[in-house]
Formats: structure tokens, C-alpha cells, sequence
């Protein structure tokens, strides 16, 4: 059987009758499950945010290597730029027997955070790192203000939404996060053509799990673009729709439902001989929950009884990044 997954049109999930919901609740469980991903439609984020900031993204990456570098990132956990990732860096999955790639990932990304703060500078480094906004263009931080505005408030949907589906109070997630951590990513894929060849297993996005509760991506199709994992199909290539957002889970929602749900294994191909002209601008905005949100496994039958133990939401996520946060913060 090919791989299913689901698409869920927001407004119509809330309008729908009861019987309605619960079909499509039970849809979305099954992908969960078995692969981790589905599509979401009905958003209400207006296509010229969309492509506003896709276009000054891609304005920025077209900016000269020392203009960039004044905004690089200093860690993992950093706001700013990221010049091509390293070879098998963190997250990255490999199979039994596979060597890391001695090349880096093909990709350059710009990460952006909220501007809550704790009050605690020393936590605030970690939980919401400064912004490095460029100075040469400050429509990109306009455009992507426009972006994460819609986007913060689709993740609170979609909170409500797992939520229902888990047969949880709508409220479950969205109360712990109230001030939640987040990063929002654009990522540029250069061409084939631009980067000159691919060096032995070199991908665009190596394979890897997300870190935080789940991820949404406006994605552009391609022949080098995205993939997704399961068991029973291997790689697959999801389905899209260009107006549609993709809903990836990661680590820290498989945590939460102790197993019931799997985080998304994905990965990004590399630029094929067939499209050497290709290049893909992908909006890819990570999000957790509150940091210091204890996340204790849901219990079975609602969670799936693997017996992980309690973890503090934004302390997982950093120290699957090697990352220690000040002592003096919650303990699960």
C-alpha cells in the first residue's frame, strides 16, 4: 500500500459536524502514526506574504559572502546566517554502516526567533537568541515579521487541532505555549549549475528529525527537492500543492505522545543533471512550546506506553544540540 497522507482544510475542520471531525481525525492519527507528516490547506496565510518573503530571502542570499558573513551564526542555537551545513552535523540520520558524507549539506539558511524575553539575559541567549537583521536590506525583516505573524498563528491551530485528534482539552497545547519558542528558517538550495557538481552521497538536506513539536514548510517542487521516511515505503515523495503548507512532527511531539506519534525522518535531495538550473527556497518555521514546559509522556491509551520519561521542552531541544542551558532553570 503507497504512502497516504492527509490534507486538512482548517476552515472546514471548523465548520465540520462531529461525525466529519472524527473521520478526519482518524485519517490524520493513521498518518501520524505510521509517517509523521500531513498537508494543510484553508491556513489563511495571503500568497503575497508568502512570496514577500520568499523574494527578500532570496535577495539576501544573492548578497556578496562578506555581506552575509557580518550576520553569521556563532553556535548551533544562534539567530543569523548559516553558510553550507556541515557534514553529517547534528540531527543528521545515517543508516547502519553509512559513512557521513565528507561534503557539506547543499544549502544556506537564515534563522530568525521571537522577541519574548524571560527577564534573564543569560537564559534568553537560549531560549530567544537575538535577530541579526541585515542592515543592507530591512525588508527582509518586514517580510519575514509578516510571515511569522501568520505563522505563530497557525501553529496555535494546529496545537488545538493535535490536541483534538489525541481526544485532549483543545487547550492542552496552546496553554504551554503561550510564549513559545520557535525558529523560523528560510533556506536557499543553489543550483546544480551555481555549486559546480556533488561530491559522493552529498544531499541538498541530509536525512534528520526536526527537533522541536512540529515544523510547517511552504516548499517549492522540484527534481532535487523533498522526501519523507516510513517503514513500509522507504523514501517517498509527498504529495503537494502550492498553496498547501506541510506539517512535519518532530522529536519533541513524539516525546509528548510517548511514542504514538513519530517524529517525520526526511531529507532533501541533491540537484540533479536533469535540472541543472533548479534552485528551491524553502520557509521552514520550527516550533516548540514554552521553554521551561515540563513535557511530561502522555499516558496510554492516549499516549503509546513507550515509558520515555519527563523532559523540559527547550533543555531537549538543546541538548540534542549539544547545548547545556544555565543551571537554575526547571528540572522534569
Amino acid at each position: 500500500m503507497s504512502t497516504v497522507i492527509p490534507s486538512v482544510d482548517l476552515g472546514q475542520w471548523r465548520s465540520a459536524s462531529a461525525d466529519k471531525r472524527e473521520r478526519v481525525a482518524a485519517d490524520l492519527d493513521t498518518a501520524l502514526r505510521d509517517t509523521g507528516m500531513f498537508l494543510l490547506d484553508g491556513h489563511g496565510v495571503p500568497r503575497e506574504v508568502i512570496d514577500g518573503f520568499r523574494a527578500r530571502a532570496r535577495e539576501f542570499f544573492a548578497l556578496p559572502h562578506d555581506v552575509k558573513a557580518r550576520y553569521a551564526v556563532e553556535s548551533f542555537h544562534d539567530s543569523g546566517w548559516l553558510e553550507m551545513h556541515p557534514a553529517g552535523g547534528v540531527g543528521v540520520l545515517r543508516e547502519e554502516g553509512e559513512e557521513a558524507p565528507s561534503a557539506p549539506d547543499l544549502h544556506e539558511s537564515f534563522y530568525a526567533s521571537p522577541t519574548h524575553r524571560t527577564g534573564n539575559p543569560d537564559l534568553d541567549r537560549f531560549y530567544y537568541p537575538a535577530n541579526r537583521w541585515p542592515s543592507e536590506m530591512p525588508e527582509l525583516k518586514l517580510a519575514a515579521d509578516a510571515y511569522t505573524g501568520h505563522m505563530v498563528r497557525v501553529a496555535e491551530t494546529i496545537n488545538e487541532l493535535l490536541a483534538s485528534v489525541l481526544g485532549l482539552p483543545e487547550d492542552y497545547f496552546t496553554s504551554r505555549a503561550t510564549k513559545s519558542t520557535w525558529t523560523q528558517n528560510a533556506s536557499w538550495y543553489p543550483s546544480l549549475n551555481a555549486v559546480g557538481g556533488v561530491a559522493s552521497g552529498q544531499l541538498r538536506n541530509g536525512p534528520h528529525t526536526d527537533l522541536g513539536t512540529f515544523t510547517i514548510l511552504s516548499r517549492q517542487l522540484g527534481v532535487g527537492g523533498l522526501q519523507g521516511w516510513n517503514e513500509a515505503d522507504g523514501w517517498f515523495a509527498p504529495p503537494y500543492g502550492p498553496d498547501s503548507l506541510v506539517v512535519n512532527l518532530g522529536d519533541l511531539m513524539e516525546h509528548w505522545t510517548d511514542g504514538r506519534w513519530r517524529a517525520l525522518k526526511h531529507r532533501v535531495l541533491a540537484p540533479s543533471p536533469t535540472a541543472p538550473d533548479e534552485e528551491l527556497l524553502s520557509l521552514v518555521f520550527f516550533y516548540e512550546s514554552d521553554p521551561d514546559t515540563v513535557v511530561e509522556p502522555l499516558v496510554a491509551p492516549v499516549g503509546g506506553g513507550r515509558g520515555l520519561p519527563p523532559v523540559v521542552a527547550r533543555h531537549e531541544v538543546l541538548r540534542k544540540l549539544g547545548v547545556t542551558v544555565p543551571t537554575g532553570g526547571p528540572t522534569p
